[in-house]
């Protein structure tokens, strides 16, 4: 990246953290959307621009946290709720970030989360965002929590329960009905709330050595049913639908986004790719990238604005992610390219920093604090791409 570039992206990063300093709990305290994003985005900008003031207006965001939880917070999901904040709080202490002990400060959510992620496994509820996936996340990173195995093989076991086995794939019916009548059986594939976020999860089981034999089999009938639903790339521009259906077979092609698409799914395989040692799931990976970094039109790619989910910062953060994994320097070029169009995105007189995030038709631009669609997503890539700082705080979004 040339250097102009890197000096307008750091101000650009500079730009948010402003935004940042005077800022208060705003009541919605959450990992994706809320106040616990923003502290992740503090955490690291201090450790980018060696402001203290910055890592101690983050431990305040986390006490304040603490505060509504104490008032009676309890919604229990990764993106929305204690789920998310208690991975927030373990990842910060194990980087750290914050000097906490954890049993201490967060200990009193895992019997809360256990049997909620045990519930909803047992209806079939899956989704990491907002389902027990996201709760198996949490118990994943509570390295010190003595029942952490025994939690996670009962999900394991209740995920195979509710897989669907045909010869030599699994797949799992979605509590997520984008595009489709809720009446259907859809098989979501997506890394927000599909296939490719369970192949991302099992993989941090299997790493883990929890019920490894189950978790293997569970893994390569997911990756089969994966491989098995890849469009014909001549007659379209991503290689996987969103989601398949028993009505549309086939499904269509998708956004360009970690959401939804090629992108996310891509890295679910080369990361399965490396756990397993398995050489062709790799080179499959990589063709799809490759595929991937060509495709730069916005409006035929769905990208309306900058944040992480489905913007212009999530696709050039897999991409740089995906350099430092491979070197291979068509992603480094197109991770350029999205920054570029990350900065040009920066256009809103009445934004934060320049930065609005598109909903809909009806909802229009919105200004935007968070991290999955706000600019504390935004931030971080930010710092990513122009630092040597280590990427880490991405394993929320399943990339590492």
């Amino acid at each position: 990246m040339i250097d102009g570039k890197k000096k307008e992206i750091s101000e650009k990063i500079h730009e948010i953290a402003l935004i940042f300093h005077d800022f208060t709990v705003k009541n919605n305290v959450n990992l994706m959307g809320g106040d616990a994003g923003v502290s992740l985005f503090l955490s690291y900008y201090a450790k980018y621009s060696k402001k203290d003031e910055y890592a101690e207006k983050s431990i305040n965001i986390v006490s304040d946290i603490f505060d509504e939880i104490s008032d009676g917070y309890s919604y229990p999901t990764f993106a929305g709720g204690l789920a998310g904040i208690g991975w927030l709080i373990e990842f910060l202490a194990q980087n750290d970030f914050l000097e906490v002990n954890t049993n201490e400060t967060i200990g009193d959510l895992d019997e809360h989360l256990y049997s909620i992620m045990i519930k909803e496994m047992k209806q079939n509820k899956f989704d990491y965002l907002h389902a027990s996936g996201g709760i198996a996340l949490y118990f994943l990173k509570r390295d010190s929590l003595l029942d952490r195995n025994k939690y996670i093989s009962e999900f394991v076991d209740l995920l195979a329960l509710s897989s669907i086995k045909k010869e030599n794939h699994n797949k799992w019916i979605s509590s997520i009905f984008v595009g489709y009548d809720k009446e259907e059986d859809v098989y979501n594939l997506s890394m927000s709330h599909g296939i490719a976020s369970i192949i991302s999860i099992l993989l941090k089981i299997y790493l883990k050595g929890i019920n490894k034999d189950k978790v293997f089999e569970l893994l390569k009938g997911a990756i089969n049913y994966l491989l098995i639903n890849q469009l014909d790339i001549t007659d379209n521009i991503s290689y996987f639908p969103d989601s398949v259906s028993l009505i549309d077979t086939k499904g269509h092609s998708t956004r360009l986004a970690w959401c939804y698409g090629d992108l996310g799914i891509s890295v679910a395989l080369w990361n399965a790719s490396i756990a397993l040692n398995d050489k062709a799931l790799e080179q499959k990976a990589i063709e799809i990238l490759l595929h991937s970094a060509k495709r730069k039109n916005l409006t035929e790619n769905y990208v309306m604005d900058a944040c992480l989910c489905h913007g212009t910062t999530g696709i050039a953060h897999i991409f740089n992610r995906m350099f430092i994994n491979t070197g291979i320097s068509e992603f480094e070029e197109a991770s350029e390219y999205w920054f570029n169009e990350t900065l040009k995105m920066a256009k809103f007189e009445d934004g934060l920093a320049g930065f609005k995030s598109w909903r809909t038709e009806e909802r229009g631009w919105k200004n935007d604090y968070g991290f999955l669609e706000g600019i504390a997503g935004i931030g971080l890539a930010l710092i990513s791409a122009i630092s040597d700082i280590e990427p880490s705080w991405d394993e929320c979004l399943l990339l590492s």
